[in-house]
């Protein structure tokens, strides 16, 4: 039996990893992993399949905790034609609250992949890193990071 981690990929309870002080507060708190409810939503069947064009800031037809997966590229907010050129504080609002209820939607364990770049020179923002931080803030748990 092993302390930290498995011997191959496969699912484990990582929960005794996520109750150790560097994860929460403080030690008398819970980790942010337990506080989810542990209850599937069930889907309307009329909702599989189907794709819903509006912003993902309110993702109302979706009940809390009914999706596994979230994939987007959101916008860089560098001057494409749909950006709104927001100052860095407004855009991370904005950024906050997809997280927020990307979270809501997502299912205990469900996974968020966001692909992004890093921005600019002078001054350098470290995106990636900028939406690291904000999602941990609202309960996302890192499993890791691909750069290429």
């Amino acid at each position: 039996m092993r302390s930290f981690g498995t011997g191959s990929r496969v699912g484990h309870d990582s929960s005794d990893f996520y109750r150790r002080k560097m994860f929460t507060e403080s030690s008398n708190s819970e980790p942010k992993l337990t506080q989810r409810k542990h209850v599937l939503s069930a889907l309307d069947e009329s909702l599989l399949n189907q794709t819903h064009l509006h912003s993902s800031e309110d993702m109302w037809e979706l009940p809390d905790e009914s999706v596994h997966l979230m994939v987007t590229s959101p916008p860089y907010n560098v001057g494409k034609d749909y950006d709104r050129d927001l100052p860095l504080a407004e855009y991370r609002n904005l950024l906050k609250g997809i997280w927020r209820e990307t979270y809501r939607v997502l299912v205990d364990g469900g996974r968020a992949c966001i692909n992004v770049a890093n921005i600019g020179r002078k001054p350098y923002l470290p995106l990636n890193a900028i939406i690291a931080l904000d999602m941990s803030e609202i309960g996302f748990l890192m499993r890791g990071e691909i750069i290429w």
